[in-house]
């Protein structure tokens, strides 16, 4: 297993980073659009999470959530929820509606 990859370095980081005045209000500024911060990551088989790679895509459908491709077709009709910066604002969250009924 590589211990970079599942390091919680990367939480403690954003958890202080969250606490800066500075990013606190970039929060409040974003907040005024219904907007928030997240820490783009993938959960990885053998447990704990790694930052989302270049090109990979959170895709939540069914109540279930998967990483593709930025190219996969299933993501074109999707919304996206998420997004971070790379030279331009990408899409790195998107969800597809619910094809079942599910009860909360």
């Amino acid at each position: 297993m590589d211990k970079k990859r599942l390091d919680p370095e990367m939480v403690q980081r954003a958890s202080k980073a969250i606490e800066e005045p500075e990013v606190q209000e970039m929060l409040k500024r974003l907040s005024n659009y219904g907007l928030g911060i997240f820490l783009p990551h993938m959960h990885l088989p053998e447990g704990g999470f790694s930052p989302l790679p270049a090109g990979t895509v959170s895709l939540e459908k069914d109540l279930q959530v998967s990483f593709v491709d930025e190219s996969d077709p299933e993501i074109v009709d999707a919304a996206p929820v998420g997004w971070r910066w790379d030279e331009s604002a990408k899409a790195v969250v998107v969800c597809v509606q619910c094809s079942k009924t599910y009860h909360h």
